[in-house]
């Protein structure tokens, strides 16, 4: 696990002001093998559905990675990957995923950003599951939510809570809010892809962690229209 320990080294460590989110992932999703909980006999098999992604398509070949239309077919047509998750991978989930790990900032993903996004997935699926009692991808919202507070140790005012919430949440008929498996995932990989982008302006800015940073607009936009 060195690469994943590596290049997300800096933000293992517990901030006062963005709590200690790096330092759980770290801990949880680093810490398994993808691979073998998605029913893979090795990380071979996976990597056979990445390079055969990397070779339908010339700009691919080129950069040895993959795109997000790339990464909605490996998701949707491994038989592994879809019976473990149960659901159906949007193209717009995709894109956020891809997002949240493309360091290079080319649109594309390549092997190592794979294998992480698989970590943090099976991770994200596991604290998931242990919510969704009745197994139909579907969990209480307002314990996820503490969850990703109290667990996952996202520094979240309860009006920032709030606004999730209603972001990403729905009301069944019986007036239960719940949060679907594929929402929990995009509220988690936007959470933590705006939380690093603000860490590091605010770093660069100050020279340590403050809580605070100042966005020009044009920097705001490519801050959050990425995701």
């Amino acid at each position: 696990m060195a690469y994943y320990q590596q290049n997300y080294q800096h933000y293992q460590q517990p901030s006062q002001h963005y709590g200690g989110y790096g330092q759980v992932l770290q801990q949880n999703a680093f810490q398994c093998n993808a691979w073998q909980a998605l029913g893979f006999r090795s990380p071979d098999e996976l990597q056979v559905l990445f390079t055969n992604a990397v070779q339908c398509n010339a700009q691919n070949r080129q950069r040895n990675a993959i795109q997000s239309e790339n990464l909605v077919s490996i998701m949707n047509d491994s038989t592994q990957i879809r019976n473990y998750f149960g659901i159906t991978w949007s193209r717009e989930l995709c894109k956020v995923m891809l997002a949240m790990l493309d360091r290079s900032k080319d649109g594309f993903m390549q092997w190592d950003e794979f294998m992480e996004l698989q970590q943090c997935l099976v991770a994200w699926h596991n604290m998931f599951r242990g919510h969704d009692f009745d197994r139909n991808n579907r969990a209480d919202a307002n314990e996820l939510l503490a969850v990703i507070s109290t667990q996952f140790k996202f520094q979240l005012s309860p009006a920032s809570a709030t606004t999730l919430l209603k972001r990403y949440s729905y009301v069944e008929d019986g007036g239960k809010c719940v949060l679907s498996f594929d929402d929990f995932v995009t509220l988690c990989v936007k959470l933590r892809a705006l939380t690093d982008a603000f860490r590091r302006r605010d770093q660069q800015q100050h020279g340590h962690e403050t809580g605070t940073a100042t966005f020009a607009y044009d920097d705001f936009l490519q801050c959050t229209m990425c995701l």
